[in-house]
């Protein structure tokens, strides 16, 4: 991808339907302490999400993303908190009262925060991913979870067998 809001992304598709897509960018940490984003939230933390703090795309970078292992949290509301399920074991949510459970936990969740996201209308990632522009591969919480953010791009490429090297950054159109 020539932008260079996407050069070498790795993206966690979180929601993709016929109005558009959402994801968070997973690979990019940013020069902001966990501390100083949730400190910002008002939400004291206790251990259950770690940093470093990501940046999760160019569209609303004040937003906040929690991607979270483990069960997803009891809240009380009026309306239940957005979570979008991606596995068994990995979720994402933008949601107050999600993170501000998941920071309260001690029992070793791993969970992180991202900030921003990437946005699609309706049927242009269908379009970009018909031109080349994108390289995708089933979500594994294993990468997410496990593989330090800097490493996850190269990491991804070699689990499909590619080397970095090989792709070419112009999608051929015929």
């Amino acid at each position: 991808m020539l932008d260079p809001n996407f050069s070498r992304t790795v993206v966690l598709l979180c929601d993709f339907n016929e109005e558009g897509a959402l994801g968070i960018i997973v690979n990019r940490a940013i020069d902001v302490e966990l501390d100083e984003v949730l400190d910002q939230m008002d939400v004291p933390a206790t251990g259950g999400i770690q940093g470093p703090v990501l940046w999760g795309g160019p569209v609303q970078p004040g937003a906040v993303f929690l991607t979270f292992s483990g069960d997803t949290p009891d809240v009380e509301g009026e309306e239940e908190a957005p979570v979008f399920t991606l596995a068994s074991n990995l979720h994402v949510s933008p949601a107050r009262d999600v993170i501000e459970a998941i920071a309260q936990k001690e029992d070793g969740t791993s969970a992180f925060i991202t900030l921003g996201y990437a946005g699609w209308g309706a049927g242009q990632l269908d379009g970009e991913i018909q031109q080349g522009a994108w390289i995708f591969l089933d979500v594994d919480p294993d990468v997410i979870f496990h593989v330090p953010p800097d490493k996850r791009y190269d990491y991804c490429l070699s689990t499909l067998g590619v080397s970095p090297h090989l792709l070419w950054m112009l999608p051929v159109d015929e």
